[in-house]
């Protein structure tokens, strides 16, 4: 099966920090419940295969659809944000392009910290939950498939992470670089996202300090993790 052979095209809609600033990509973020709430809306709609990927660093829909506009469409409606706000930070990729970028984005080329492997598992995630709600066809099973089996090459077989490449671990080390006495210092850490957790883990790997606070939207999450 190929995008080019189907009346629908395969589109990837979304944004970016490439593009969009901590504020504007906050707004479009799409929590768990409604991206599951945007699959099952999408599937009622006759929309053949799809997925969402939502991170801090990027809100992305890739699925088959006669328009683009109907990915946007349910983007801005599971979000916060609004189609006026999109129009100047959003990328729209087509069939090949759409394809060709999550290449780019399993193997770390499209990471904000060239090589970070953080946003794989987030990949991972947000396909297992688009498979659960029956919202994933033949093609995106296998480009998902290779899309992994390339990022597992890459980071097997070249120098471009090193395996602590990611912004966790990068603010840590500025943290030991540039703040004096960091053992003694007290650090908060908001919100226990894979980022989060990997701040967290770095902190006690890299660091003395014991002084570290976790705070969490749910107590669960966080207790769980401690």
């Amino acid at each position: 099966m190929s995008p080019e052979n189907t009346t629908e095209k395969l589109y990837n809609v979304g944004l970016s920090y490439k593009k969009a600033d901590v504020k504007v990509r906050g707004s479009f973020s799409i929590a768990k419940e409604n991206q599951k709430l945007l699959l099952k809306d999408a599937k009622s709609q006759g929309i053949d295969g799809i997925f969402v990927l939502s991170t801090c660093n990027r809100t992305e829909i890739t699925g088959f659809a006669k328009h683009p506009f109907q990915l946007i469409s349910l983007l801005v409606k599971y979000s916060q944000g609004t189609l006026e706000d999109f129009i100047p930070v959003s990328n729209v990729y087509k069939n090949k392009d759409a394809v060709e970028h999550l290449f780019n984005i399993g193997t770390g080329l499209e990471s904000q910290i060239l090589g970070d492997y953080e946003i794989v598992n987030q990949l991972k995630q947000s396909f297992k939950m688009a498979k659960k709600q029956g919202t994933i066809n033949a093609y995106l099973e296998r480009m998902m498939n290779l899309v992994l089996h390339a990022s597992k090459e890459v980071k097997n077989h070249t120098e471009l992470s090193s395996g602590t490449t990611s912004v966790s671990y990068a603010a840590v080390q500025y943290l030991i670089e540039t703040v004096e006495n960091y053992d003694n210092k007290k650090i908060l850490i908001y919100g226990l996202g894979e980022i989060g957790k990997n701040t967290c883990k770095n902190v006690l790997e890299y660091t003395s300090n014991k002084q570290v606070t976790l705070i969490n939207r749910t107590m669960e999450k966080a207790l769980e993790f401690k």
